[in-house]
């Protein structure tokens, strides 16, 4: 079958053949992530020891600066939430809302959010995938990109490795084809990850499976599906998703394809931190620093090899009586017999060099990474205004702010197409919602069942005063807090023509919650009205994340009778003369 070598023929290509990007330079996404796997983990590719068995130290000037970048990034779930752009929508989204932050907590998205931060600050590329119930991602290790200049994985087919265990497997068994030929047949105990690596022995068997999602010719989809081919068919291709077993034994009968289907569209959404030079993988910070962490590593072992001879004592004497090693031949207390017993003195030649070469490594690599003083949180140097501080802070977190705003754009695009969808329509198929969630959220929701239900049955109350009416909501306010479990129906078709005006906003893609404070703290300053002040602080406590519903407020005050006025008339007079 045709498909078996063209997928062969992909990985070889991709694994072993650098693609030339311009005249004199040839890139290998492969050998470049072998690569970053040895410095993200602090290895050297020959070895801890040198030639001549000496320890080799490995001084690591990486992973502190992907931890200064991932905690100015400071990206997570809260920042994540739904709204509309129709007014009429506000009840419907406190519920989604509540749903949403349920299905994150539910699913464990923290801690996806973390990893994937690092990997995109550390690798520089991440990559998500559309699964079933949501979305992974990709292990860019096992991802091999085909066409490697393309920008985007739109424009090119991809291929994933997968190690499948027989539970795996038969999880997919009515979905996939062939599972029972390829659990007996392909089952592995020992086999190499990757290209050049090394036989891992495992004693229970894996199954190695690749996924193939790209354009193939319409010949080869009908081959596989076991259909006519016609003329022409070679000529014309579509998107499809193709899975294969078996690919490394070569006898075609122990091959298998487990699925073969037309696709719409790519299953993947990308992050890159860098841009775009010719090459789909990006540079990240590992990347950025390979050059310098290997000079590091250089001057670091030097400064050592230098200062463990010049840690030495050594003596020097043309007495031929004098004792051969002072250290090992004396007692404490012998007494030496010597003309001229001298200690000779070393010193480190060129180690002010290597010092001032190093801190000239560290500037650059903080130029590389935005990892200044003022952004790791160390101390200034002594003399720096404070004023300028705050200058120096503001201007390094721009890269920050625009960091995050391209991985909330990635993630707004994830949820928008791959989330919301299913959670709206897992949403209805609840006959019954249970409401969780923070005070905020859940008084707003509170108040609009108050307000409906004081609307709906508006008709069947006497005649009442605004007062009366605030006084029956209430009540019916303290009915409904006094339950200890709130239940919802959810009415058919409730969420018809919602969809299309509802989006994902993140924090920080177009709003700054230190400028908003900072504007409310200016304002709250220049506000003498105590209520307005009141009503500011609270709107800027909400808007740095806290919850303020349970804060005991000042009881409203009763409301006073008007006075009569005492001189009618003359107002009444010059009222009128003031109009005519």
């Amino acid at each position: 079958m045709k498909i078996y070598k063209q997928i062969e023929n992909e990985i070889s290509t991709f694994l072993t053949e650098p693609v030339p990007i311009s005249e004199g330079y040839s890139f290998s996404q492969y050998k470049l992530i072998t690569r970053l796997c040895l410095y993200a983990n602090g290895v050297y590719a020959t070895g801890k020891k040198d030639k001549q068995g000496k320890y080799k130290y490995w001084i690591d000037i990486i992973q502190s600066r992907i931890d200064s970048e991932v905690k100015n990034i400071d990206f997570d779930t809260k920042d994540i939430s739904l709204y509309s752009e129709s007014l009429k929508d506000s009840g419907i989204m406190i519920l989604l809302n509540l749903y949403l932050k349920e299905w994150l907590r539910d699913n464990e998205q923290g801690v996806e959010f973390n990893d994937f931060i690092e990997e995109g600050s550390g690798w520089g590329n991440v990559v998500f995938k559309k699964v079933k119930d949501g979305y992974e991602k990709v292990v860019l290790k096992d991802f091999y990109v085909i066409n490697q200049q393309a920008k985007y994985l739109t424009d090119t087919p991809v291929i994933e490795r997968h190690i499948l265990t027989q539970s795996d497997l038969r999880a997919k068994n009515g979905v996939w084809k062939n599972v029972d030929e390829v659990i007996k047949n392909c089952g592995n105990k020992g086999f190499t990850p990757v290209a050049g690596g090394y036989d891992e022995a495992k004693e229970t068997k894996y199954y190695e499976v690749y996924e193939r999602n790209g354009e193939v010719s319409v010949s080869t989809l009908k081959e596989i599906k076991g259909k006519k081919v016609l003329d022409g068919d070679d000529d014309k291709y579509v998107l499809a998703k193709i899975i294969c077993a078996g690919l490394s034994k070569s006898d075609g009968e122990g091959k298998y394809v487990l699925f073969a289907e037309e696709i719409d569209e790519m299953p993947y959404k990308e992050y890159h931190r860098g841009r775009y030079n010719g090459r789909w993988w990006r540079a990240g910070i590992i990347e950025l620093l390979l050059d310098i962490q290997t000079r590091a590593n250089e001057i670091s072992n030097q400064i050592a090899r230098g200062l463990e001879w010049a840690s030495k004592m050594v003596a020097r004497s043309t007495d031929v009586r004098t004792a051969q090693n002072i250290l090992t031949d004396l007692n404490n207390g012998d007494v030496i017999r010597s003309a001229d017993l001298q200690q000779v003195n070393f010193r480190m030649e060129g180690l002010d060099q290597l010092i001032a070469d190093w801190n000239r490594l560290m500037q650059v690599a903080d130029k590389l990474c935005n990892s200044y003083e003022v952004v790791s949180g160390e101390s200034m140097p002594s003399g720096t205004p404070f004023r300028m501080g705050a200058m120096l802070n503001q201007n390094a977190n721009k890269l920050f702010d625009f960091l995050r705003e391209k991985l909330a754009l990635t993630v707004q695009d994830v949820f928008q197409d791959w989330i919301l969808p299913d959670l709206t329509k897992s949403l209805k198929k609840k006959d019954i919602l249970r409401l969780t969630g923070d005070a905020d959220m859940m008084n707003k929701y509170y108040e609009l069942v108050v307000n409906g239900w004081y609307i709906k049955n508006l008709l069947s109350f006497p005649p009442h005063t605004p007062a009366d009416a605030e006084i029956i909501k209430a009540s019916k306010m303290a009915e409904i807090r006094s339950k200890t479990d709130q239940f919802i129906k959810l009415e058919k078709g409730w969420l018809d023509g919602v969809k299309p005006r509802v989006s994902v906003v993140i924090s920080g893609e177009n709003v700054s919650i230190t400028k908003d404070l900072e504007n409310y703290a200016n304002f709250i300053n220049l506000e003498v009205d105590p209520i307005r002040r009141t009503a500011l602080i609270e709107r800027a406590m909400k808007r740095a994340g806290m919850d303020i519903e349970d804060l005991p407020k000042t009881p409203p005050m009763p409301p006073q009778m008007p006075q009569q006025a005492t001189q009618a008339p003359q107002t009444q007079q010059n009222t009128n003369q003031a109009v005519i």
